[in-house]
C-alpha cells in the first residue's frame, strides 16, 4: 500500500524532533497515536525507518533517503498550493479558520463578510470551538486563540487583547445582597465556568484578591455559559464584548475585572503564511480596535 501525504508529514516531524512525545506535542495528537502512524508507515514502505531506543531515534539508511523524498513532497506540495492560492489580486478556493465563540459574532464573522465581498472566489470555513483545535489533521489554515498558549509550536502572532471580567444579571447580585465590599466573598457565590478553567476554578481579582470555587455549572460552550448567567443562576467569566454585545437583552453587570487576555492567531505554514491568510489577520487585528 502506497503511504499518505499525512503520514509522510508526521515522520518528518519525528524526524525533526527526534521524540514521538515531542512531535504529538507539536501536532496535537497523542504519543501512541504518532506511534501507529510510523508503524503504519514502515508497514506501507515494508522497511524500517527508524530505530527506536529507551533514549533516541536515529534513521535507518532506507529513513533517511526516505526522509529527503519526504521533504521534497513536502515542499512541492506547499509550492502547488501556494501557485494556486497566491494571486494576491484575486485569490480562490477556500480559507478554514477556528476561533473561540467569544470572538466569532463580534470580530470573526464581520471579518469574513469584508473578506468574501473582497475577494469573490474565495469560500470560508469557520470552525468555532473553544477548545484547541488539531491544525493539521483538522485541516486548519489559521488558528485564533485567546489566553496563554502552552507547549505550542506553531507559527504565533499576537494580534490583540481580549478584555475579561466576572459578569452576574442584577436579580442575582440583589439576591446575595449586592456587590460585596471585599470581593473575596465571591468564593460564596455560585459560578458557571467554562470546561478549560479546569475545576477547581482559580480566580484572580484586582487588589490581591485570590481565591479557588467549585463552579455549580460547568459547559464547553461560551453562548451556555452567556444564557446561564443571563438567568440568574450565578456568576460567570465573560469577556467583554460578550457580555455587552446586546446592551438592550443583556443586562448582565460586571461584579469585578478580570483584565485583559492575548489574542494570538497561530498557522502551520513553514515561512510567513500566504496572501489570503494574511490578509484576513488583518482583518481581525482591524476589528479588535
Amino acid at each position: 500500500m502506497k503511504p499518505n501525504v499525512h503520514d509522510m508529514l508526521t515522520f518528518i516531524e519525528v524526524v525533526d524532533t527526534r521524540s514521538f512525545t515531542s512531535a504529538s506535542d507539536r501536532l496535537g495528537r497523542s504519543k501512541s497515536a504518532i506511534s501507529q502512524t510510523i508503524s503504519r508507515l514502515e508497514a506501507d514502505m515494508n522497511t524500517r525507518l527508524l530505530q527506536r531506543s529507551t533514549r533516541s531515534l536515529t534513521l535507518t539508511d532506507a529513513g533517511a533517503r526516505f526522509y529527503d523524498s519526504c521533504l521534497a513532497i513536502k515542499n512541492a506540495y506547499d509550492t502547488a498550493l501556494e501557485s494556486i492560492w497566491e494571486d494576491q489580486n484575486n485569490p480562490q478556493g477556500t480559507l478554514s479558520i477556528t476561533a473561540p465563540h467569544a470572538l466569532c459574532a463580534s470580530v470573526i464573522t464581520p471579518a469574513i463578510k469584508i473578506y468574501l465581498d473582497r475577494y469573490p472566489r474565495m469560500s470560508v470555513r469557520l470552525v468555532a470551538e473553544d477548545a484547541s483545535v488539531k491544525l493539521i489533521e483538522e485541516h486548519i489554515d489559521l488558528a485564533i486563540r485567546v489566553g496563554k498558549l502552552v507547549g505550542q509550536t506553531a507559527r504565533v502572532t499576537k494580534i490583540g487583547s481580549l478584555g475579561e471580567g466576572l459578569y452576574a444579571h442584577p436579580d442575582y447580585i440583589r439576591a446575595q445582597g449586592g456587590i460585596p465590599d471585599d470581593l473575596n466573598n465571591l468564593e460564596k457565590w455560585a459560578h458557571i465556568a467554562n470546561e478549560w478553567q479546569g475545576n477547581p476554578v482559580t480566580y484572580n481579582l484586582p487588589k490581591g484578591v485570590s481565591f479557588k470555587v467549585l463552579p455549580r455549572a460547568r459547559c464547553n460552550s461560551l453562548p451556555d455559559i452567556l444564557k446561564l448567567a443571563q438567568s440568574g443562576l450565578g456568576i460567570a467569566r465573560l469577556p467583554d464584548i460578550t457580555a455587552t454585545s446586546d446592551e438592550k437583552n443583556n443586562s448582565l453587570i460586571k461584579v469585578s475585572p478580570l483584565g485583559d487576555a492575548p489574542i494570538y492567531a497561530l498557522h502551520q505554514f513553514d515561512t510567513k503564511p500566504p496572501h489570503r491568510v494574511r490578509d484576513f489577520i488583518t482583518l481581525i487585528r482591524e476589528q479588535l480596535r
